[in-house]
């Protein structure tokens, strides 16, 4: 066995979720997976993300020993519910579950007890680049075009190479469904508007062969009207979970792991039986976080070839509604692709919220920008289709690719990678080293759930392993 780490908590750390927010705060939680059951050892897990509690949250029930570390003042990672505006709550990271139909998300929804609410895509208003409402037909024929790309594109990734981009997948489906003139204008612009935003990247970056590689969920999509933070805050309770440890190396050996590890009172080098990584993409790709041995060959190679998504958001505060009932605008012919898709809250949130999604080139275009000049090309845009609209009252702007310990919104397939350096991200190395996140799934990546399903993958390689 390695050498103990005080379960004590201290400065920096934390026994589980935030306290609830509203009057009083909710019983302090039982202690879990202070000491290692008969037969079990002791898991340090890098990382209070999704991926990283789900996993400490099997692993602490099923007697393990538990030490999770975290860069940050808060768990959750990439997701972030932040409460503002009164009382309002702001999921600027994360915030959907995409399909509530047998989503391994749902039954984690359940047992928080989160309140959801569909976000009803049938109101859907579309304008042009003049900002003229298209007429109901028009704009669902304009996506009947799109299923119809997107179904050419999937059936032709079968003989895909990992060499071709999703930019030659459009315009081969484009050429097969024999689209011209507006149709196709529309149908190619609103496909590669979606491929941004699911993927962080543009067409040319994102390999053709991750069009079939993702599976869906039926169901409602829905999202938290009081934050998706509930979910990681529901796995977290009763963990000894350190807060502000910034994780400088991994180390492991025959005789077990070791993580050195940054904190508000000095460097510390905590040691355990074994360790579980689950670090951003991003921060993996960074080198910032060192490895020894040095990680194999296979995994810095995935590193090297995936790609790291980069998706922003801006919340826009107003004193009233004013772009009716719909509870998503799509504005085509923006400038660089920016504001395409605008999310209406006064439904999900109970206020006159927009919030815009920017991804690839969009998100780069407007990374050159100071905050302020965001919010006024922002303006400018929803100007386009509502003359009239009024100043913002405040916003919200991400900063997602600046974030240390995110470095980035999500992973995706770039040209040249493929399933394979997902699953060689995720490999173990040994019974010392084991990884987890989003980017570690094939058919889940870039969701919160695919990083749900890695935590609890690797919690069962490592019960197995002993």
């Amino acid at each position: 066995m390695s050498e103990d780490v005080s379960a004590e908590t201290t400065e920096g750390e934390v026994s589980g979720g935030e306290p609830e927010q509203g009057e009083g705060a909710r019983a302090e939680p039982e202690p879990r997976g202070r000491e290692a059951g008969p037969g079990r050892g002791h898991t340090i897990v890098v990382g209070a993300g999704m991926a990283g509690l789900a996993a400490a949250d099997r692993l602490a029930d099923q007697g393990e020993r538990v030490t999770v570390v975290e860069a940050r003042d808060r768990v959750g990672g990439r997701i972030h519910s932040v409460r503002t505006w009164d009382g309002t709550t702001l999921d600027v990271g994360a915030s959907w579950m995409r399909g509530e139909e047998n989503n391994p998300l749902s039954r984690l929804v359940e047992e928080a007890g989160a309140r959801t609410t569909v976000f009803n895509r049938s109101t859907e208003t579309a304008y042009d680049p003049k900002g003229r409402r298209l007429l109901f037909d028009r704009h669902s024929r304009n996506m009947e075009d799109v299923n119809l790309l997107h179904e050419h594109m999937y059936w032709s990734t079968v003989r895909a190479s990992p060499e071709e981009s999703m930019e030659e997948g459009i315009n081969h489906a484009l050429y097969d469904v024999n689209l011209v003139r507006s149709r196709a204008r529309d149908a190619a612009e609103i496909v590669h508007r979606i491929a941004e935003a699911d993927h962080g990247a543009d067409a040319e970056e994102i390999a053709f062969t991750a069009v079939g590689s993702r599976h869906e969920f039926s169901g409602d999509d829905v999202v938290f009207p009081d934050g998706m933070g509930q979910l990681t805050d529901h796995l977290a309770r009763g963990l000894d979970v350190r807060l502000e440890h910034v994780v400088l190396e991994v180390a492991h050996d025959d005789h077990g792991a070791r993580v050195r590890v940054d904190t508000p009172d000095g460097e510390k080098t905590l040691t355990a039986d074994r360790v579980l990584v689950t670090l951003p993409l991003g921060v993996l790709q960074s080198g910032r976080v060192g490895f020894v041995p040095d990680l194999p060959a296979d995994k810095q190679a995935a590193l090297e070839r995936l790609g790291n998504g980069r998706l922003e958001k801006l919340f826009l505060r107003f004193d009233d509604v004013f772009w009716g009932d719909a509870e998503v605008l799509v504005h085509l012919g923006t400038e660089e692709g920016t504001w395409f898709h605008w999310y209406a809250g006064q439904n999900a949130l109970g206020e006159p919220v927009l919030v815009s999604r920017n991804g690839g080139n969009a998100a780069r275009f407007l990374a050159g920008m100071d905050e302020g000049a965001v919010v006024e090309h922002a303006m400018a845009s929803l100007r386009g289709m509502f003359k009239k609209a009024p100043d913002p009252i405040d916003h919200y702007l991400t900063h997602w690719m600046d974030d240390p310990f995110a470095r980035g919104g999500f992973s995706f397939t770039a040209v040249g990678s493929g399933d394979g350096d997902h699953t060689a991200l995720g490999e173990p190395i040994g019974e010392r080293v084991f990884f987890a996140g989003e980017a570690t799934e094939v058919e889940h990546s870039a969701t919160v759930h695919g990083a749900l399903l890695s935590g609890r993958r690797e919690a069962e390689r490592i019960l197995a392993a002993g």
